[in-house]
C-alpha cells in the first residue's frame, strides 16, 4: 500500500519547469549550437583556403619544373636577347636520335598556362595572372604569377641557362 500512495503522490505533484526556466535553457542551447556551428564553418573555410594555396604552389612548381627541363635541351628560341619580356615562348631542340622537338608555352583566354610539346597540349597551371619570358645572353627568365583563393597570388621566378644558341 505504501508504494501505491508514493506513486500517487508523485503523479499528482505539480512541480516542474516554469516558462522562464524553459526559455533560458533553450537560449543557452541555441548559443552553444551557434558557437559550435560557427567554429565548424570557420575550420572548413580555412581548410579550403589552405588547400587552394597548396594547389597554386604545386602548379607553380610543376610549371617551373617542366619549363626548366625543356630549357636545358633548347638549341633555339624565339626570344630576342635583351628585348622586353613576352608572354609566349617557343623552344626547339633536337634529341640524341636526331628528332626535332618544339615546346610552346603560352597562356589561353581562360588563364591557363599551356605547354604544347610537338602538338600535344597539356595544362601546367590554372588561374594565371601573369607570365613573362625574357632572354639575357644565355640566361632565360620565366616569371609566373597564379591567383589563389581570396584574391591572393603566388609568384615564382625561374632563371635557367640555355644549353646553346
Amino acid at each position: 500500500m505504501k508504494i501505491f500512495s508514493l506513486v500517487k503522490r508523485l503523479a499528482t505533484r505539480s512541480d516542474g519547469f516554469t516558462l522562464v526556466e524553459a526559455l533560458i535553457a533553450v537560449g543557452i542551447l541555441t548559443m552553444g549550437l551557434g558557437y559550435v556551428g560557427t567554429t565548424v564553418f570557420q575550420s572548413l573555410a580555412i581548410e579550403r583556403f589552405w588547400r587552394d594555396e597548396v594547389t597554386a604552389v604545386r602548379e607553380l612548381r610543376h610549371a617551373g619544373s617542366r619549363f626548366a627541363g625543356d630549357v636545358l635541351f633548347t638549341e633555339t628560341t624565339n626570344l630576342v636577347d635583351g628585348a622586353a619580356a613576352v608572354d609566349t615562348v617557343n623552344l626547339t631542340w633536337t634529341d640524341a636520335g636526331s628528332v626535332a622537338h618544339t615546346a610552346v608555352y603560352s597562356v589561353t583566354g581562360d588563364n591557363r598556362l599551356i605547354r604544347d610539346l610537338d602538338g600535344t597540349q597539356s595544362t601546367l597551371a590554372r588561374g594565371v595572372v601573369q607570365v613573362a619570358f625574357s632572354l639575357d645572353g644565355f640566361l632565360l627568365t620565366f616569371v609566373l604569377e597564379i591567383e589563389a583563393d581570396r584574391g591572393t597570388t603566388k609568384t615564382t621566378s625561374l632563371q635557367t641557362y640555355l644549353r646553346s644558341l
